[in-house]
């Protein structure tokens, strides 16, 4: 296959139609219905059915795009590497972070540094943890904010910070009045959990299974820290989420409740162990450290 054939393949797949395609392209139909009849001609197999007006792969189709997919992304990422260099970009930083860090510190963070530092191009992702080890592994990226500290061999883990889990609740619900509550304090409310995708999702579940004597009445199960507590601020229940994510954005709708007896997260930074840090990396992770640093203060207990 051609690149323009990958290219016209990938628009097709993905938008069902030729027509859809041409515009997402910006070329006419009859020239994106040519280059698609000469792909499957040079293949020798057809990559689309036509289904109820829309086109939809065959099996070899469904197949072969797999394969396209991780193609097609290196080359626009080429693409988009060749017109930083046209504009006289003098570096390049591709970082991704888990979505409790995209709601305040990361943002923060990336402001800062690409203020001071305007030649810089950055790429930003956000990720699940071990989807950022996966894409420092592929080199997709250069620089992950996870929570955890994993022990991977090719990955470099620097904990910049600690944090923990925190309770929160709706403002008309009745937690106890102590300054610190336990797990067990909080089987009678409705729960918003975590699904175990996750390090600390597994870990939480764990500790609510023990604490409520394996009978955790979950009434929602949500995947990321951020929706359970969109939902909190919904009254649909009470959830343990991490401070980051707690701390972030408005609080003012919301109660806190400190939780004993349950485990830090440690704060990372994860790169590739075989490359040497660059000084445009280095200046990023001491960017993303200070507004760590500042965040947690206003989190301590």
């Amino acid at each position: 296959m051609k690149l323009r054939h990958i290219e016209v393949f990938h628009a097709i797949y993905l938008t069902g139609s030729v027509s859809a395609a041409a515009r997402a392209l910006n070329v006419s139909q009859p020239g994106m219905s040519k280059v698609l009849k000469h792909a499957e001609d040079s293949l020798g197999f057809k990559l689309f059915a036509r289904r109820k007006g829309r086109l939809v792969p065959t099996e070899k189709g469904i197949v072969l795009f797999e394969q396209v997919e991780p193609v097609f992304n290196k080359f626009t990422e080429l693409r988009s590497f060749a017109r930083q260099l046209a504009n006289n970009k003098k570096g390049r930083i591709r970082f991704a972070m888990t979505p409790a860090f995209g709601l305040e510190i990361g943002p923060k963070a990336l402001a800062q540094f690409s203020t001071q530092n305007p030649d810089i191009t950055i790429e930003v992702e956000t990720l699940h943890s071990m989807e950022i080890i996966k894409a420092l592994q592929k080199r997709t990226i250069d620089i992950g904010m996870i929570f955890g500290a994993p022990n991977i061999p090719g990955i470099s883990t620097n904990v910049i910070g600690c944090t923990e889990f925190v309770c929160l609740a709706p403002i008309g619900y009745s937690l106890p009045s102590k300054d610190e509550i336990e797990l067990r304090d909080i089987e009678k409310f409705p729960l918003i959990t975590l699904n175990e995708k996750s390090v600390l999702g597994h870990l939480l579940a764990n500790k609510l299974t023990e604490a409520f004597a394996f009978n955790v009445n979950s009434r929602i199960i949500v995947e990321t820290y951020y929706i359970a507590k969109q939902l909190v601020r919904q009254n649909a229940g009470v959830a343990i989420i991490d401070k980051i994510t707690g701390f972030s954005e408005m609080t003012s709708d919301v109660q806190f409740k400190n939780i004993s007896n349950l485990v830090d997260i440690k704060i990372s930074i994860v790169t590739r162990s075989d490359e040497p840090s660059s000084d445009d990396h280095n200046r990023f992770i001491k960017a993303l450290l200070s507004v760590t640093e500042q965040f947690l203060k206003k989190t301590k207990r």
